[in-house]
């Protein structure tokens, strides 16, 4: 069980823990990330030794800037190595092997060639044979392509487990929340919620006439993004006698937040009608005092007013200050 959440100033912190209902199964609809806070370097300048630029320029150019892609090079990633007597546990997930060259593995091991793009298209998408492995396996005519179940909702969530079910250095292994908690048998996926669906031409080397199709975007959405930050939280206003409660519900498949020195703070106030503040309180979470998966917390705060404002602040480590991925006012119930 995690540390109990801690409050500062006069709010005391409740957890309750939820027994589930069927979430809504409808997928989210992602916009575009618009990260407010930058990856070191922000993207993928050179793409020597990366073969599917040429046919796949669309998705290059999402994957480019994401964390997949700078893995290798990131510079938080570099620093962090400098503190570990033994840096090698951290490159098999930096820049792996193809995961499913015959079947998937177990551990990702760390390939010694073209390193620098990090966690590459052959790391998802390469078989042993040479074929690129997709949902529906089109047809191609630059490589064998072959469809695989591990590239669909049924099956993506497990080629992400590899890594990010381990606990190394500041990462925390979210993706053993996500099975523990049966996530996959309740219609959710990794891609459901970090990749946004979009449309796609045919690739250079498709049959003539071949038509666009639906895929997922490579641009993944992370916390640095405020407003799918937001999403992970479902926040409602009770009345209980004189007083106001604020609760924080992790809508995420997994705990919140997921990296060491990541925090997600939230502070309350309750106005009058004239705008003034009769009470307020605040709550905070980290990777030692996390929200654990399917459950809530509680800011109790000292008076009933008009309306409570609530706003959410991310403390992440590439960040010089605080960003507000969240500003919302409540009305209690008539």
């Amino acid at each position: 069980m995690p540390m109990p959440a801690h409050g500062i100033a006069s709010a005391a912190v409740v957890f309750l823990a939820l027994a589930w209902s069927a979430p809504d199964e409808k997928p989210w609809e992602l916009a575009q990330p618009a990260p407010a806070i930058r990856l070191r370097p922000e993207k993928l300048e050179k793409l020597e030794g990366e073969k599917c630029t040429t046919c796949h320029a669309d998705v290059l150019a999402e994957w480019v800037s994401t964390a997949h892609a700078i893995s290798w090079l990131d510079e938080a990633y570099r620093e962090a190595l400098t503190e570990k007597s033994r840096p090698q546990t951290c490159w098999s997930c930096h820049t792996p092997k193809p995961l499913l060259a015959n079947g998937l593995v177990a551990r990702a091991e760390a390939r010694t060639e073209l390193q620098d793009l990090g966690i590459s298209c052959t790391s998802c998408h390469s078989a042993a044979d040479g074929a690129v492995l997709g949902p529906a396996g089109r047809a191609s005519s630059a490589h064998t392509a072959r469809a695989s179940d591990f590239m669909t909702e049924k099956g993506s969530s497990a080629v992400c487990t590899v890594c990010h079910a381990t606990n190394i250095g500041p990462v925390v292994g979210i993706a053993k929340d996500f099975e523990s908690s049966k996530q996959q048998e309740r219609g959710r996926s990794c891609i459901g919620c970090h990749m946004q669906t979009v449309e796609r031409k045919p690739a250079q080397g498709a049959p003539e006439g071949a038509a666009p199709y639906k895929g997922r975007s490579h641009a993944i959405q992370t916390p640095r993004d405020p407003t799918f930050l937001a999403r992970a939280f479902e926040i409602s206003l009770a009345v209980d006698g004189k007083r106001s409660v604020i609760t924080i519900k992790n809508l995420a498949g997994h705990r919140v937040p997921g990296l060491i020195g990541r925090s997600v703070e939230f502070q309350a106030e309750v106005l009058d009608a004239q705008g003034q503040k009769l009470a307020s309180g605040e709550l905070s979470f980290d990777a030692q005092r996390y929200l654990p998966v399917d459950q809530s917390a509680q800011i109790p705060l000292g008076a009933v007013g008009a309306k409570v404002r609530i706003v959410g602040l991310h403390r992440d480590p590439r960040a010089d200050a605080p960003v507000r991925f969240l500003e919302r006012e409540l009305e209690p119930a008539k």
